[in-house]
């Protein structure tokens, strides 16, 4: 949320729904937060807009008719991307089963690994940027819908491999990870449309080169075409239903606890003989808080690796570079830098007791510490992306340095298990364990932030779970 960002589409935030539900219904307790979700679409604002090439090309379809996938320019900066259909109806006939999908690479840049089946990364980037490709089904009988990407500074229609396509960049101010390039692959023998998400660490040329040597193969295992995820659903988000986010909650409606005071709250673990638990008998109690100008209390090899750039000569965490945008439209205009600001840095170093008090043993124990900002006024909590979203001149604000907030960044008990590590292996009836959570932050934001301890996270909604369990307040 640093950035505004074309849409994401309502079928990517339902697969994140529904792989948290099924983790916290699996047997093995994933860490949710390792699991960090990608930031599926690309960056906004420019300053010029390249030629697009705008010629229309052909492919066969199962064989028997030509698709084709078109651009169409509106205004400076808009794109429009399609699908037509020769012939009169344009209807395909999709079988009721269809082939899963393996996606393999002939040209991989040097350095990068697969991450997993669907994500193509530089493994000390911590997942971000790189390649993340997510597919959806071409439509039986209506290829009228259209995908409009504004802000657009950079865009071509071209054969990659056995496909045609169209790539596209999105003017981006900041260089932090984000997927700023996007290429839509038509697939018809496979009865999809792929779409590749590129991050700002990953040059147009190695872009192209990637995604021409693609290699998309059908595995033995068969699904049903009904219910899948169309190009329309995809290009048309404001047509799927989905639950309105609640960003702000009366006063009353949300527990507040304080530092030292100790609650219950819902974790996720595991029984002695390995199957998984829900228990709310598990208290937790924030023991300290502390703000610092450096590292120290990290010690010398637990150090985040993204937190290395951090640190200056003097040992002080370096200042952040505030950028004040003002938001173009995207189509006629794009959005620009009116001010910058430096501001501090400061690591916040929270403390926190966990306490078993079943009658049984806890294993893998999952915790999880997240920081939200809010604004509290008129008898209502505000959630915030930064504390000064809009002003006179301005709509929002990015930043160079390191400063982020939601999951926490550092965390000091870990074990080799789930996705990320942060458990605690082992709690017995009765028994205490410290750990250890830390952020950096802007200045700013010190007398805003509220910790959520549950273990499902959440720092940008208020969802049942933080309703149900509260949060505590951390404000400097």
């Amino acid at each position: 949320m640093k950035k505004d960002i074309p849409e994401t589409p309502e079928f990517i935030h339902t697969m994140i729904q529904n792989e948290v539900k099924k983790q916290l219904q699996d047997t093995k307790v994933v860490n949710i937060q390792a699991r960090r979700v990608k930031k599926w679409t690309g960056a906004r604002v420019a300053a010029a807009i390249a030629v697009c090439v705008l010629s229309t090309s052909t492919i066969a379809y199962a064989g028997t008719k030509l698709y084709h996938m078109f651009l169409e320019k509106q205004g400076a900066y808009s794109i429009v991307t399609g699908i037509k259909a020769d012939g009169s109806t344009g209807k395909i006939n999709l079988p009721e089963k269809i082939h899963d999908i393996d996606i393999s690479a002939g040209y991989i840049p040097e350095g990068m690994e697969w991450i997993d089946e669907l994500h193509l990364e530089y493994p000390e980037h911590d997942r971000t940027g790189g390649f993340s490709f997510a597919s959806v089904l071409l439509d039986e009988d209506d290829l009228s819908k259209v995908m409009q990407d504004k802000n657009v500074v950079d865009c071509e229609e071209r054969t990659f491999g056995n496909y045609e396509g169209v790539y596209l960049k999105y003017n981006d101010l900041a260089e932090d990870g984000s997927f700023n390039q996007r290429i839509y692959l038509l697939c018809p023998d496979v009865y999809r449309v792929l779409t590749v998400y590129i991050g700002d660490d990953i040059t147009k040329e190695d872009a192209i080169k990637v995604v021409e040597n693609l290699v998309i193969t059908e595995n033995d295992t068969m699904i049903e075409t009904a219910g899948l995820y169309t190009w329309s659903e995809m290009v048309s988000p404001e047509e799927s239903s989905g639950e309105a986010v609640m960003t702000s909650i009366a006063d009353n409606k949300l527990p507040m606890h304080q530092v030292g005071e100790t609650f219950n709250m819902l974790a996720y673990g595991e029984d002695s003989d390995g199957n998984y638990i829900e228990d709310n008998n598990i208290s937790v109690c924030v023991d300290a808080v502390h703000v610092e100008d450096d590292l120290q209390m990290l010690g010398q090899n637990d150090v985040p690796e993204e937190w290395v750039t951090a640190v200056g000569a003097d040992g002080k965490i370096v200042n952040n570079t505030l950028s004040y945008i003002k938001s173009g439209d995207g189509v006629n205009t794009v959005d620009e830098i009116v001010k910058t600001e430096s501001m501090k840095q400061k690591l916040v170093y929270v403390t926190v007791t966990y306490t078993n008090k079943t009658d049984k043993e806890i294993d893998h124990l999952l915790y999880l510490g997240t920081l939200m900002l809010m604004n509290h006024e008129d008898g209502k909590y505000h959630i915030c992306n930064h504390v000064e979203l809009s002003g006179e001149d301005y709509d929002r604000v990015i930043w160079d340095g390191v400063a982020h907030t939601a999951e926490m960044t550092y965390y000091s008990v870990s074990e080799d298990y789930g996705n990320g590590g942060n458990y605690i292996s082992s709690l017995m009836p009765g028994e205490s364990k410290q750990v250890n959570m830390a952020w950096i932050v802007n200045e700013n934001e010190l007398d805003h932030m509220y910790l959520n301890l549950n273990g499902e996270g959440g720092a940008l909604q208020f969802s049942d779970s933080t309703l149900k369990s509260g949060v505590v307040d951390i404000c400097q």
